[in-house]
């Protein structure tokens, strides 16, 4: 009887040791690690995609390319191989006119002054672009005026120019190709005018070269606007 107990005993502590691995607690322990696991798999991803987010994008990455000025360059001066560059930018953050091959910039004119690190579109030059849909006898010619921003001139807009200290008219109904704000002054000196860059014929251009020589210190020349193209069109 005594054996039969004793054998019966150890049979149930055998099985209890057999069932033991699919026992509750091994299963709670098995999904503790998993857990644990999984957070710390979860962890290592988010600092991948952090480290990702953070990382400079290369200069070849997601971009288009967009020519950029190197350096200063004057109004009227031949744009060189080494006063601009090539840099990609998002599409959001260039103009839609912009160049964006050096090809397309180096030999050209400057209509108005072009600043280092600005991007350069057709309206800012001097050339075949610039007069694209003109008469083949127009020239393209920048003058500093007084204000060209407060009237609304924009490119396409037919305007007169008047000489401030005489009101001698110096132009009538010409094309307006490109306007550009006045600079702010620096410590170095004063800032830049507003240039507007017209489409003149031969006669024209000459009327205006005069208003300009004639023009005193002091004295600048006047946008107005001609009615049927001005902003409110």
């Amino acid at each position: 009887m005594t054996a039969g107990v004793r054998s019966g005993s150890r049979w149930r502590r055998e099985g209890r040791r057999a069932a033991w691995p699919d026992g509750p607690r091994r299963r709670r322990a098995r999904r503790a690690r998993w857990r644990r696991w999984a957070a710390a798999g979860l962890a290592a991803l988010a600092v991948l995609v952090t480290v990702a987010a953070l990382r400079p994008a290369p200069a070849g990455g997601a971009g288009v390319p967009t020519v950029v000025m190197a350096r200063d360059v004057a109004a009227g001066q031949t744009i060189g191989a080494d006063d601009v560059t090539v840099s990609v930018r998002p599409g959001g953050q260039r103009p839609v006119t912009a160049l964006s091959t050096v090809q397309a910039v180096v030999g050209r004119v400057a209509a108005a002054p072009l600043v280092v690190h600005e991007v350069v579109t057709p309206e800012r030059l001097v050339g075949r672009d610039l007069l694209a849909g003109q008469p083949d006898d127009q020239v393209a010619l920048s003058v500093p005026v007084l204000d060209a921003a407060s009237v609304g001139a924009r490119p396409g807009d037919h305007v007169d120019l008047y000489a401030t200290g005489s009101g001698t008219r110096a132009a009538t109904d010409v094309v307006v190709l490109a306007v550009r704000a006045a600079e702010e002054s620096t410590g170095l000196g004063a800032g830049a005018p507003a240039r507007v860059t017209l489409a003149l014929d031969p006669t024209q251009a000459a009327e205006v070269t005069r208003g300009l020589s004639a023009l005193q210190a002091g004295q600048s020349l006047v946008v107005a606007v001609r009615h049927g193209f001005g902003a409110a069109q």
